[in-house]
């Protein structure tokens, strides 16, 4: 690996998508200490605009050559989820410090090897789970913490797609994932879930198709969960008019209510069951609604939209702990983890763990 010269740590970024455009490199450009230098995409046309619009000055359409002629420090994989894996551990094993977005791989195996490899190069390996960071959920695992929601008891989280997106789609990389439709939605709600719960013990799933897409197996999915700090569950809906992700989370004393998009959290007290009692406490969430609400406007006014925050966050903290030798925010380990239960309800609801024909 590279020594960081002059204090500032040199990147490169592998996959010129969406996720590269609208999430990573906004992130690392409002970063003091970091450049990317390089950009590889086999698509030759989507490297050059990325690099044209984000000032990167030079760009391939392999990997391998990147690593050869660049003196790099870090390397930023946003490539399509069936590439995680091969181009992880040609990083790694080059000394490299990796950050991948989520699935980190399409399998505990090859997750498995990855942990090794960043072990045996002593270089961090960190997953993308973006909306451990968003400002909602930490307001809300401090409040956990603090024990101001009294004992934990469960925890819920609930995400809604809409009929007409991704899933309508029949090329959309989405259906190449891990469980189909679901290895894009249920890692947020699994790692979302154990960052209250703790370690998840096992899952019982229940899947059904509502579409009429041949290409998609199943749409509807609920699941039971079992963790070391009390039960969760999760649903996922690909049928809604309205995307929507909310969590509640269930204390002796509150209850918390969580919205990821609007960036809105609700705090709901005990009282009793009178009528005036209870209109009163839905006129308290009403106001405590308006003013997220209020807070959310600034914040897109001000660019900070909800998507960002989350990535800009963890960016930051996996910089700083290459900078500063500790543990990444979000560890192989981590990553790891998602993948064990998310391949054991593709079991139980009958979906492969990984589609034919996977497309890049």
């Amino acid at each position: 690996m590279e020594s960081i010269e002059q204090g500032v740590l040199k990147g490169g970024i592998v996959g010129c998508g969406g996720a590269a455009s609208i999430y990573h490199m906004p992130a690392f450009r409002n970063l003091k200490g970091i450049r990317i230098v390089a950009a590889c995409d086999r698509r030759e046309q989507a490297a050059l605009e990325t690099a044209r619009r984000f000032g990167i000055p030079r760009t391939y359409g392999d990997i391998s050559q990147m690593l050869e002629r660049e003196k790099l420090n870090f390397v930023d994989i946003c490539s399509p989820p069936q590439t995680h894996f091969q181009v992880c551990m040609e990083a790694m094993e080059a000394g490299l410090h990796v950050l991948v977005e989520k699935p980190m791989a399409f399998s505990v195996s090859e997750a498995d090897k990855m942990v090794s490899v960043s072990r045996k190069n002593e270089v961090k390996l960190c997953v993308i789970h973006n909306l451990l960071f968003t400002p909602v959920v930490q307001k809300a695992k401090h409040l956990v913490d603090s024990g101001a929601i009294g004992d934990l008891t469960g925890v819920e989280v609930k995400i809604l797609s809409r009929g007409d997106g991704a899933i309508s789609k029949e090329e959309h990389w989405c259906h190449c994932l891990p469980g189909g439709i679901f290895g894009e939605f249920a890692p947020h709600a699994l790692y979302l879930a154990s960052a209250f719960l703790g370690t998840i013990n096992s899952a019982r799933a229940i899947a059904m198709k509502h579409s009429s897409f041949p290409w998609v197996i199943a749409d509807e999915l609920k699941v039971m969960l079992e963790a070391e700090n009390g039960l969760g569950a999760f649903t996922i809906s690909c049928n809604s008019p309205r995307p929507s992700l909310t969590m509640d989370i269930f204390g002796t004393k509150r209850v918390l209510h969580l919205n990821n998009f609007a960036m809105t959290l609700i705090q709901h007290e005990s009282g009793s069951y009178r009528i005036p009692d209870l209109l009163f406490d839905e006129l308290k969430s009403g106001l405590r609604l308006t003013t997220g609400a209020v807070s959310s406007m600034l914040r897109v006014a001000s660019s900070r939209r909800w998507y960002e925050i989350g990535h800009r966050v963890l960016i930051r903290k996996f910089l700083e702990s290459v900078t500063g030798n500790m543990d990444p925010p979000v560890t192989g380990e981590d990553g790891r983890e998602t993948l064990r239960i998310l391949e054991d309800i593709c079991r139980q609801v009958n979906i492969p763990n990984s589609a034919p024909g996977q497309k890049e």
